[in-house]
Order: structure tokens, then sequence, then C-alpha cells
């Protein structure tokens, strides 16, 4: 059974991701897309060093508005299931200052007191140049989350959750648990949003969980909320768990297909040189050999792209896509105000928004789908963060109202980073529910 669901929590996403077996052999264009043309931690100190190194984070740790001395600080990547990070301990004043954090997205932890007292809040180092001075922070009772897995998630009736070995890891924290029989338990876990990822110890399959605690929370069971949208940010994916079938699509599925990330080429992918390679035949899906682990904790897709000799080869062009949902089907995004993702390497990138149930007018080779919306971005070195209007990308609504997939098309040489793919607008669920 395949299936993704997605509750929510005081107002927090929770999503379950019974995941899915692909087939054993699946060839990288056999769903037929077609569009066109944190390492080792990092000591850092416990007060200003009067160096010129920049990018200083600073921060005042209190316990009852008095310093608190000698606390543990740890600075984890936002979506790290890692732990590690830039580590610190705060001086006399409660004061610490962590130094030379590469550009990113964190979640700072302080614990003293044997995880009795912790706090967690996030940080943005939007440079390597400005420090960025936090101002005084309180730690907080800590919360305790264990339990019987059935117990978080919604269709548990299957064996395997009842009794999983394995392991909790908490995402952007440095914690973790072993899961023995479908039981465990975290002590000291700081208040604010828990990000929750249950791993099996025998399978690749995931959950994750998200849950909003208050200080002093002791939870051993979720109740789930019905789903409230206004204006909001959809994750459409973020790749950490490593398969190539978007976080949406799913929940309404009706083929294993739906949703899928892709590569296809014009001509045969043999005459293009892909890093990683692109077996034919693989356990899995070959899209998921360009998951890799990025630099700074979580999951990126990383490809190098070299084309055929363009002599011999016109009109050439290489592929990376992604369904909304079933390709069968088209679907309406008029309530999608904006595309958000980052993206970084080399090389330039065309955005295709496409309707592969149109056929274009006199295609040119290879190309067998219509394409309503297109946009170019010219690839740096640099992660950078896009935000693409609908507006831009679609002139007409009837383009808006019928989309079927979201591409990035190269026609040379390139290398591609890419993350964190969001829709930004209403009520966005519905472009799932609703089906033709």
């Amino acid at each position: 059974m395949i299936f993704r669901k997605k509750l929510y929590i005081k107002g927090m996403e929770l999503e379950q991701n019974k995941y899915r077996r692909m087939l054993s052999l699946i060839a990288p264009l056999a769903i037929g897309f077609s569009l066109c043309a944190c390492g080792s931690d990092k000591v850092a100190g416990g007060g200003p060093s009067g160096t010129e190194a920049g990018n200083a984070i600073t921060a005042q740790i209190l316990i009852a508005n008095a310093p608190a001395a000698h606390a543990q600080v740890k600075l984890v990547e936002q979506n790290s299931l890692d732990g590690e990070g830039y580590t610190a301990v705060t001086n006399d004043s409660g004061i610490v200052t962590i130094e030379k954090v590469a550009v990113g997205n964190y979640t700072m932890e302080a614990i003293v007191d044997d995880s009795a007292l912790s706090l967690q809040f996030p940080v943005n180092v939007k440079d390597t140049v400005n420090d960025i001075d936090l101002g005084k922070q309180s730690l907080q009772k800590s919360v305790f989350i264990g339990g019987s897995i059935a117990d978080f998630i919604d269709d548990s009736s299957s064996e395997s959750f009842k009794n999983m070995n394995g392991f909790v890891k908490f995402r952007g924290l440095d914690h973790s648990a072993a899961i023995t029989n479908g039981k465990f338990q975290v002590f000291g876990l700081p208040a604010g949003t828990i990000n929750m990822v249950f791993i099996p110890e025998s399978v690749t399959d995931t959950v994750k969980i998200s849950v909003e605690t208050d200080a002093g929370d002791s939870i051993t069971t979720l109740k789930p909320k019905a789903p409230e949208f206004q204006n909001e940010t959809l994750l459409i994916d973020d790749f950490e768990d490593g398969d190539n079938i978007n976080l949406i699509a799913p929940e309404y599925a009706t083929s294993a297909l739906d949703g899928m990330w892709n590569i296809s080429t014009y001509p045969s992918l043999y005459d293009f040189k892909i890093i990683p390679e692109l077996p034919i035949f693989v356990s899995g899906h070959p899209f998921n050999l360009g998951i890799q682990d990025s630099e700074n904790g979580g999951k990126e897709v990383n490809f190098t792209f070299g084309f055929p000799d363009t002599t011999l080869v016109k009109q050439s062009w290489l592929c990376v896509s992604m369904a909304i949902g079933n390709l069968s089907r088209t679907y309406d995004l008029s309530s999608v105000d904006s595309i958000a993702f980052e993206a970084w390497g080399k090389g330039t990138a065309e955005i295709q928004i496409s309707d592969e149930n149109r056929k274009p007018e006199n295609p040119p080779p290879g190309v067998l789908t219509y394409t309503a919306g297109n946009y170019t971005i010219t690839l740096t070195g640099t992660k950078t963060k896009y935000k693409l209007a609908f507006s831009d990308l679609f002139p007409n609504e009837i383009d808006r109202k019928n989309v079927s997939s979201l591409a990035f098309v190269f026609h040379s040489d390139a290398e591609f980073h890419f993350d964190n793919l969001e829709f930004i607008g209403k009520d966005l669920l519905n472009i799932w529910k609703t089906k033709e």
C-alpha cells in the first residue's frame, strides 16, 4: 500500500510518510517524461575573542533572568538529523559567541542541569560578514516525548510499527534515541517545534512527525486537529527522505508513479555524461542517486551534466522534472502565487511549467508536451533562493489551471544543485484534491 498523510497539531504539520516500494527495475525514462526545450563538530569560543572573524553569533542565555553560566550550546543546520554542528559554552555572564559560521539556516540549542532546562531558537546566517546579536534567551523546562510509536501515527494498525526497532532523530537538534519493540523515550528536548523522524532498522521507510510543544510538556500520544489553510508556504520537497516522490502528491495518489522526480533527455540518455552515473536498471529509481548529503547538513539534489557533441545532435536537452501528481491529469495551480527554491552550480537552466496532456504546435524533435511557463536562470557558485511569481510564468489564466509538471531544462553542460521547493499561496492542498 502506498500512502502519505499530513496531519496538524497546534497548527504544526504532522506528516506521515509510510513510503513506497518502487518497482525493483525502473528505467530512467520509464514514466515517459518528455518536457521540452555539517561534517564534524566545530568548536567555538565561549565569549568575544577580539578577532576579526566576522559573522559572530552572540546570545546571552538566562535562567529566571539570571545568567546561565557554563550552559552547553550547539548550532545545528535546520534540516540535519545527525546533530553535528558548532559547539560552545557560555561564560560566567551567560554569554556565548560562535564565530565563522557558514551561510545557512540553523537551530541554536542550549541546555544545563542534566537536561532539566533547555531552549531552542532559529538562526538565519545570510552572509559571513555581519554579526548576529540574538539578545537574551531564557531557558525553560525541557520536554519529554516517548511511548509507543503506534500512538504517534494515525494509521498504526501495521505490526511493523507496533514492533519496530530502529531510531528516532530530531531535525536540527542533537538528540536521538533507540526504538525497541515499537517504544522509545527522549528526555531533555527543548520546547518549541519538534520535528521527529522515525527510522526503522531494517528498511528505508521513514515516518516524519512535527509537533509544537510547550515548556514542561510530556507527550506520549498525538491527537491531530483538522488542517487549516490560509496564507501559507507549502514545502513540496526537501529531499530529506532520499526518494524521488514529492512530499504532497502521495496523499491523494492513485498510482505508485504519482508525484515523481525524473531525468529525461533528447537524444538517448546514453549520449550524455551524467554524474553520478545513472544505470538503466537499479533497485529503486535512478534519480535517487543524485540526492546527496549537503555540505551544511541535510540533503540536496546534485548532478553534473555533460552534453553530446552538438554538431552531431541538434536541439539536444536534458530535463530534471517533477510530476505535480498523476501525469494523466492536469492540476489547477491558480491558487499558487509563486514558487520558491534554492539552486546553485554552473550553467543555465530553463524553468518550465508544462501540461503533458496538451500537445504543442509544431514541436521540435523530442518535444511532446505543451509548455505554458518558461523562465531562465543562470546558476552561480553561491546558494541562491529564487522566488518566482506565477503571473510572470503564466500570462494566461487558462495555463495556471492546467499544469501537470515542473521542470528544469538544460541545453548545455551544467552543474546543478537544487533544494527546498515550495509553493506559496492559499488553500494549496486543493491543487491535489481537485481531479479531472
